[in-house]
Parts: structure tokens; sequence; C-alpha cells
């Protein structure tokens, strides 16, 4: 099934597997919906994965389902970018790194490079039901721009690399939301994507490839490396297509899960959460 969603300000088609669009998107947005309704005020989704695994277009495309569904509360899907520090933050501060002070610019878009405490913030601030500014991340500018949109949907979906990582300023952040989502992903896939992705921004294949292992790669491996158990876990496979690992229970109506059995706000089939035990350390 093709779906058109707009991706930074593009009209693209994305194209999913007819049963991933039966099988798991349509009953997520279902569940969603249904929780959102018993719950009231605005339901908070965090959905993690990593760089290259389509998760932006994901979320769009949830979004867009949401909208095109009968008695389905529609998804706002936003992203975290808009945290990264600003370019002159990036290019102050350093870090050290396999023993060289390097700048913050030259790993940006690492688990280091976000304004963390800003983030946490603006969730926390999001739980109200009145409308809230989030920053955004322009393309054109390669810069965040504050207050750039506003969040005014009853269901808020927010797609980021480090959600699930569970150290530093990331651990327990999903504390702040009401259900986070895991997405795994090959790392061939993801290495071809990201090094296509730079090729079709105009860069060579020596300069895509030099990105790659400079940057992305370790990105891409601090995600899959290990993680903080989510509510929902997808693993995304190499023909493109999607299987739900975790939380099935949850799409088919659990009768536990309908009746409200849950231990807080958000996470109905768990007592406490997990990373209550995690330190917000930096």
């Amino acid at each position: 099934m093709r779906v058109s969603i707009t991706v930074n300000g593009l009209d693209i088609e994305a194209s999913y597997r007819d049963e991933d669009i039966e099988g798991v998107f349509k009953p997520l947005v279902r569940h969603w919906s249904a929780a959102q309704r018993r719950l009231g005020g605005r339901y908070i989704v965090l959905m993690s994965a990593p760089p290259g695994s389509g998760k932006t277009t994901l979320s769009l495309c949830l979004a867009q389902l949401s909208h095109d569904m009968d008695g389905c509360v529609p998804i706002q899907a936003i992203g975290m970018d808009g945290y990264h520090y600003p370019n002159a933050y990036l290019d102050s501060h350093t870090y050290v790194e396999d023993g060289e002070t390097i700048t913050l610019r030259s790993r940006k878009g690492a688990s280091f490079t976000y304004d963390v405490a800003g983030l946490r913030a603006k969730l926390a601030d999001a739980r109200g039901e009145h409308p809230t500014p989030w920053p955004e991340y322009s393309r054109v500018l390669h810069d965040a721009v504050p207050d750039a949109m506003e969040v005014t949907g009853d269901i808020l979906l927010v797609e980021g690399n480090y959600f699930q990582i569970g150290e530093g300023a990331w651990a327990g952040i999903g504390e702040l939301a009401d259900e986070t989502v895991y997405i795994s992903a090959p790392m061939g896939l993801l290495r071809d994507r990201l090094v296509g992705r730079k090729l079709k921004g105009g860069s060579t294949q020596e300069e895509a490839e030099a990105w790659f292992e400079r940057s992305d790669d370790k990105n891409v491996r601090r995600v899959l490396g290990g993680h903080v158990p989510a509510d929902i876990e997808l693993a995304l496979g190499e023909d493109g297509g999607y299987t739900l690992t975790k939380g099935t229970e949850l799409l088919v109506g659990d009768p536990h899960y309908e009746r409200g059995a849950k231990g807080q706000r958000g996470h109905p089939l768990r007592p406490a959460s997990p990373w209550s035990q995690l330190s917000d350390s930096n």
C-alpha cells in the first residue's frame, strides 16, 4: 500500500506491506485512540528507532491513518530533532572521543548533542490540554528553530533515536509518556539507507561512507546496542516489513487492558516502570 505524506516539507509516497498496514499500523492507531478516550487529556507516545530506520515517515504514516480511519482520535506526529543544541553551542563545546578532543558539531546527531533537559520540560508541559510551543529542525538552516510549531493534538506521537537508551540525561524519559515504542533494524539496511541519504544530498560516495564511519555508525550502534524495554517493540526487516515482537496483547484487545487494570497512567500491563531504578544524572 502506498501512503502519501509530507516529510520535511516534501510530498512523498511511502510504500508499506498491506499486512503491516492492516495487522500492525491500524491496530496501533485504534489502540491509542481507545487509550486516549479512556484516560482523557493528551496521550503521549515516544517512538524510538535507529537513524535510517524510517521512523519519521512511519510516524507521519500513523498520523495520516488516524485521520483516514473512522472513529479514531487524530494523531499529531512530531520529531525530537528541534532539540538539537544550536550550532553555535555545538561549535563552542567539545567532547573527548577515542582519546581525541572534538567539537560537538562534528558528532551532531549523537545522544549528547541534544538539549534533553529542554525536551523533558516540554514533554511535561505537553501533558496539559493547552497548545504547547515546540521547536523544529530546519533542513534549510541546518539548525533548530525555537517554538516553530504548536502541540495541539489529543494524541502526541514523538519520534526520535534515544528515548530507550536508558542512560545519562535520557534515563527515565519514558516516564513522561503514556507509552513507549522501540523499533529495531538490521545494520546492513541502515548503512545502505544512511549512505544513500548522503548521496542524495550531494555527497560523493567517499564522503558519504566517511560520514557514516565517523558519525552515523556510532549513533546506530548506540541505539541497537542495548535498550530499556519498551511497551511495544517492532522489528524492521531487510525487506522493509515490520514484525511485532512485543505488545501483541495491546493490539488484540487484552481483557485486562480493556478493564483498565494498570499500575500507572499509560502502562496498563505492569505495576511499576523498569526506569524507576535508573539515574537521571549525566
